[in-house]
């Protein structure tokens, strides 16, 4: 692709580890790619926006062809086929949900008590080799709450003997349970609740189910669904 005079030069010009060599395409909304040297000695194609932008934002975004990226994930030990292993961005999501108060998670984790053991708090390679022994597939949950509720460990605490790999069909429906009402953030409704509502309908005494949700702060689904399994169960 030529060069014209509508188009910044950027020729020889150094992006972190890139140094633009010519512009290459014209992509979408006349988007101009360029065709960089990286410091590695790799040729990479990238938007010339998308690298610029990440250069100004400093060390951390350095830009490349992937050679930085990646050699910071294989000096923390994580590379597994050019990549991070799958576990360890569980392990983060655990180490911010309990230990990071900024996490939309933290007040049902860090704020009530929630912990990693000291055996993986600052050993993520021992969580991954853990996980890798015992069960890690992908597409299953890690799952604290069953193993912790069965030895009667309160508060809850992720480690080898209270974590397993399930699916998630098992752990959101074991967290899901009515009893976890004000531990979970998915249960809007305590069994005392639930109850109540049948009371009203079945008695006449409330038959619209989408002012039942109103009074009680959920979606009229939700009203819906628990009728509807009350009379399936024989309770209507």
């Amino acid at each position: 692709m030529l060069l014209t005079k509508r188009m910044k030069n950027i020729t020889n010009q150094v992006f972190g580890s890139l140094t633009a060599i010519y512009p290459h395409h014209s992509g979408k909304n006349h988007t101009i790619y360029w065709k960089y040297q990286c410091a590695c000695g790799n040729a990479h194609i990238a938007r010339a926006n998308v690298i610029s932008y990440q250069a100004k934002k400093g060390i951390l975004n350095i830009p490349s062809c992937g050679c930085v990226e990646l050699a910071n994930k294989t000096k923390h030990g994580f590379r597994k086929l050019k990549d991070t292993h799958p576990a360890y961005r569980t392990y983060r999501g655990i180490i911010n949900r309990c230990y990071n108060n900024n996490d939309p998670g933290y007040k049902w984790y860090g704020a009530v008590g929630v912990t990693l053991c000291n055996e993986w708090k600052n050993n993520p390679k021992a969580f991954i080799k853990w996980s890798i022994n015992n069960g890690w597939k992908p597409g299953l949950q890690i799952d604290k709450d069953i193993l912790c509720k069965k030895l009667k460990i309160s508060p809850h605490i992720y480690s080898p003997e209270t974590c397993q790999w399930t699916t998630a069909k098992i752990n959101v429906g074991f967290a899901t349970n009515r009893s976890n009402f004000g531990k979970h953030p998915n249960i809007h409704l305590s069994i005392q609740d639930v109850e109540k509502i049948e009371e009203l309908y079945f008695s006449g005494v409330e038959t619209n189910k989408s002012e039942l949700a109103r009074m009680f702060g959920v979606t009229p689904s939700s009203t819906q669904r628990l009728i509807k399994i009350a009379i399936k169960q024989g309770r209507g």
